[in-house]
């Protein structure tokens, strides 16, 4: 029995499936890959003790290259929030919030740009001071940090709170229960597992 099933989606854009593992990896991270993988049925709607929810990707393997031919190859903000809201990964009681956080794969250098990137698409200016900095009035800034807070459940927490990292180079690295990824050449990875073998 197949192990490991790969799908090309789009340009940049692998699907890597372990079933026995419930891993469901989004091999780099284009623009609109939320759509692709709806559009391919990689996304579909889901039901579990009577909550709606979606499927996808649990984890992205980042490109080694942020940029190739003049587009952005990890934008991971919209797929993490996919994870998080439409999944139910981060939702409060939802039954698909079982401690499990979005995977980040990839080089040390582009998982940090990622994390900050979630970072910033997640909260947007931070503080009173980034805010008043941008043209906005103190009083309403108070304001905003306030409505901030609230929606963040009453703290504004670093990325690496709610999304794993795992940093991939040449040597083979587990990922779970015996899945290793390794780096073959700039932007080629094989993925191992019990004897499958695929590249992504």
């Amino acid at each position: 029995m197949q192990k490991i099933f790969k799908i090309q989606v789009t340009n940049g854009l692998l699907w890597v499936e372990i079933p026995e593992l419930d891993l469901r990896i989004m091999c780099g991270c284009p623009a609109d890959s939320v759509k692709h993988l709806m559009k391919r049925g990689l996304i579909a709607a889901r039901e579990k003790d009577g909550v709606a929810f979606e499927s996808g990707p649990n984890a992205i393997l980042l490109s080694d290259i942020p940029v190739q031919n003049g587009f952005f190859s990890n934008l991971s903000e919209f797929p993490v929030l996919h994870m998080y809201y439409r999944q139910g990964m981060i939702m409060p009681g939802h039954p698909n919030n079982t401690g499990l956080k979005p995977l980040l794969i990839g080089s040390e250098e582009q998982i940090k740009a990622q994390m900050e990137y979630i970072y910033r698409g997640n909260y947007g200016l931070i503080s009173k001071d980034e805010i008043i900095d941008a043209g906005v009035s103190p009083e309403m800034a108070r304001h905003m940090i306030r409505l901030k807070l609230k929606f963040r459940f009453g703290s504004i927490k670093p990325t690496e709170e709610f999304v794993e990292s795992i940093v991939v180079d040449t040597q083979p690295v587990e990922i779970k229960q015996g899945l290793f990824v390794r780096r073959l050449r700039l932007n080629l990875f094989e993925f191992e597992y019990r004897g499958g073998i695929c590249h992504g």
